[in-house]
């Protein structure tokens, strides 16, 4: 969905490893947008072979982050959004072999020469699960609430200063206040899921909407046990009329996301999504349907830089420098991940090679950790707040030993679950955390994460104005080189005032048994749930 009515060069492929007969891959860099908008996602390429109709399909997460409205869950692919993406299904997608924007519930999105005013067209006669219409209303009253502040919606920070008009019935017309030639990628991770306009217009609606969910997507809810199991059956009012395939798809959390190819193999469910490594290469190596695909983002140790501790610079460096991702890999991943050199992929077309986050040099940080301690006599403590999982906690720990061999420092691991820790993150209620960013392009998860008033979704509270400008530059243009060169500014200044400090590269992978078949992944990791379904 270019901006441009001329197609730019097509971006370079991410760098995948494939498995079995699955052929699918993440969008792992920044990529461009191409012109048009292409075909729906029954054109898609994905594990091959002609599903049979009916069946159920239980899929595993490891928790349920915020909910099932699109105004307050978590949209991650292993939080909320692959939920979302069953109920509600998505306005548009970003198409992994191409890095373009694709239509689904729309018709097309296209911007003018400008970049500033965009258009989008919906498909004719999409209903919700309740026979409710989908019209460009209906987008415009769920855009509106996002941007609300009452809401406290995750994800409205883009609409800003955003003019929304109905041109007709399935037409809105978006008027930017500034060019933006990359907003589709906006919408596609940010903006695509649409609830009725009932619910979404009113604090009453949305308050229902949080209980029971409707959405125009392949299947409703048939009942819902929050934190524990969904349970999804086919909506009759789906928009194409031959899918889905499956009669039934259940979400059933499984917090122990490590042994989630064990319970696989034994048949008690199908498919899992993980961003580990080490549980990807120990899937394949059960004979298990494994793929996966890096972005850019990773595993990172997120500063809160607002206040407490690490609103001094110093102690941020101290802490990254006194750190070694090699030897968290080592440790924790069994050598099988990519220790990160920052916040781009190492084969992001965005990223500059010649960049490192500095970090693993102990003689430095002890020194660093001198002054901000006052050579042991100034006690330094913070709390680093994790999700209640056996890796993260175990990380957690080397990092609290590694960080207290130095005189003055004490680290409290706090563990929580993951709705908990969510929460807390909107609340700036902590000083360090660890983070997972994936992000198929910069915008909009990493210009959110690093904008300096981008909101909620900027949880470190980091503002620079140099960071900020080359935000600005990279989402006015659709040439790598332009985008590369802003980013590289980026990259500098965020080495030098280490916001965070990433220690794995960024890693999606879908673990299931091999006779699922239509199995394509879009964004950071969703699943068409439209299309999968078992071996005929």
């Amino acid at each position: 969905m270019a901006p441009h009515p001329t197609t730019p060069s097509p971006p370079r492929r991410p760098r995948v490893r494939r498995r079995l007969s699955l052929a699918l891959a993440l969008a792992a860099a920044g990529v461009l947008a191409t012109a048009g908008c292409g075909a729906d996602s029954s054109d898609a390429k994905g594990s091959s072979g002609e599903p049979a109709r009916g069946g159920s399909v239980t899929i595993l997460m490891p928790g349920e982050e915020r909910g099932l409205d699109p105004f307050t869950a978590s949209y991650s692919s292993v939080g909320d959004s692959n939920r979302l993406a069953a109920i509600y299904d998505v306005l548009v997608w970003t198409d992994p072999n191409t890095g373009g924007v694709r239509p689904k519930l729309a018709e097309s999105l296209v911007s003018d020469q400008s970049a500033r005013i965009w258009t989008l067209t919906l498909r004719a006669n999409l209903r919700f699960s309740d026979g409710s219409s989908l019209d460009a209303g209906t987008v415009k009253a769920n855009w509106e609430a996002h941007r609300d502040p009452s809401v406290r919606s995750l994800v409205g920070g883009p609409l800003r200063g955003v003019q929304l008009t109905e041109v007709s019935a399935l037409q809105l017309r978006i008027e930017l206040p500034s060019s933006n030639a990359n907003f589709d990628h906006t919408i596609a991770r940010n903006l695509s899921f649409v609830a009725p306009r009932r619910l979404a217009a009113t604090p009453e609606g949305r308050f229902e909407l949080k209980h029971a969910p409707v959405g125009a997507g392949p299947f409703k809810v048939k009942s819902w046990e929050p934190g524990k199991e969904l349970r999804l059956e086919r909506n009759p009012q789906y928009w194409q009329h031959n899918r889905p395939y499956l009669d039934e798809v259940v979400f059933r959390v499984d917090k122990d996301v490590e042994n989630a190819d064990k319970t696989i193999r034994a048949k008690h469910a199908d498919l899992t999504l993980t961003t580990d490594p080490q549980t990807l290469a120990q899937a394949r190596a059960d004979g298990l349907a494994a793929e996966d695909s890096r972005l850019n983002g990773g595993t990172m140790v997120a500063f809160n830089v607002r206040k407490g501790p690490f609103a001094d610079p110093n102690a941020r460096r101290a802490v990254t420098l006194a750190l070694s991702s090699t030897e968290i890999n080592r440790r924790f991943y069994a050598g099988r991940g990519d220790p990160a050199r920052g916040i781009f992929d190492a084969g992001s077309p965005l990223a500059n090679v010649n960049l490192a986050a500095p970090e693993n040099r102990p003689d430095a940080a002890r020194a660093l950790f001198a002054q901000v301690t006052a050579n042991g006599s100034k006690p330094f403590v913070f709390r680093y707040l994790v999700p209640d999982s056996a890796k993260m906690r175990a990380t957690a720990e080397y990092i609290r030993q590694t960080l207290e061999g130095y005189p003055g420092v004490t680290v409290i691991v706090e563990v929580t679950d993951m709705a908990s820790l969510v929460t807390r993150l909107a609340g700036n209620d902590f000083d360090a955390t660890v983070c997972q960013l994936w992000a198929d392009d910069v915008e909009p998860t990493i210009y959110q994460f690093l904008y300096g008033k981008a909101g909620l979704s900027n949880i470190t509270g980091y503002a620079n104005d140099v960071v900020d400008a080359a935000l600005e530059d990279g989402r006015r243009s659709t040439d790598p080189a332009a985008r590369r060169d802003a980013y590289t500014r980026l990259q500098n200044q965020v080495n030098r005032d280490l916001p965070f400090w990433v220690y794995s590269q960024a890693v999606i992978g879908a673990v299931h048994r091999s006779d699922l078949v239509g199995i394509q992944l879009y964004n950071d990791g969703l699943i068409h749930f439209d299309a999968i379904g078992r071996r005929r």
